[in-house]
């Protein structure tokens, strides 16, 4: 015996009702789930639909689609990090080198010439609140293109919220304020690898607020082939 179309979106109701709120995942598990109802079916022929739901659904355990739903959010972050990566790899090539070089001799100069003290210090950490702000604000944006969506992918979702991106620009602002700090903000070699951080911060804040939101749905088609469909 064959699950039937309505039966199918019974499913998919099912995995809404608990919790399932991406629809990539709601794919996998209602494939999953009339799996395992259709071979039940085949050893029990009398089993309703019902009764081999249920019991489809307790082969996942006391916490039911939560643990398959960490594990492909690990899965999706997993993948979004080398996105990030391929794409900030591709900054230190040629020819974006020459460009990003550039913004890193220009900062490291602006340190140099920058008096010694509070104001150099508070400078820096101007400059990675600015990053926070951007991101902020580049964050409210994006998140406002999901309102409404028919259809939430969870690769879309995480590509459209950057909390932790916000987060990463405010550690090395914290850093900057420690007093131990005060001894290294005019030595050379320190002032280089702040210029370093900070143009790499810059360019974090490129491509996750920018560049890999302008190809979304480019990247969300070659990861779901469903999503053409939608």
């Amino acid at each position: 015996m064959k699950i039937t179309p309505d039966q199918i979106q019974e499913l998919f109701k099912f995995t809404r009702a608990h919790y399932v709120e991406y629809y990539d995942l709601q794919l996998e598990l209602v494939d999953h789930l009339a799996n395992g109802i259709e071979e039940q079916w085949q050893e029990k022929p009398a089993l309703n639909f019902e009764e081999a739901k249920n019991r489809e659904f307790k082969k996942f355990g006391v916490f039911g689609f939560e643990d398959v739903i960490i594990q492909r959010r690990k899965a999706m972050s997993k993948r979004y990090r080398g996105i990030i990566w391929r794409h900030f790899k591709d900054w230190w090539s040629l020819p974006k080198i020459i460009a990003t070089l550039t913004f890193v001799i220009g900062i490291f100069t602006m340190l140099k010439m920058l008096p010694p003290g509070e104001l150099k210090k508070g400078i820096v950490s101007g400059i990675f609140i600015g990053f926070s702000l951007v991101m902020l604000f580049r964050t409210f944006q994006l998140k406002k293109r999901m309102e409404g969506a028919w259809r939430k992918w969870m690769l879309q979702d995480i590509i459209y919220n950057q909390g932790l991106l916000v987060n990463l620009f405010i550690i090395p602002m914290n850093l900057c304020n420690l007093t131990w700090t005060n001894r290294f903000m005019d030595n050379l070699y320190f002032q280089l690898v702040l210029s370093l951080l900070i143009v790499s911060m810059g360019l974090l804040l490129k491509i996750c607020g920018y560049v890999i939101p302008s190809k979304a749905d480019e990247i969300l088609a070659e990861t779901y082939p469903e999503y053409k469909i939608s």
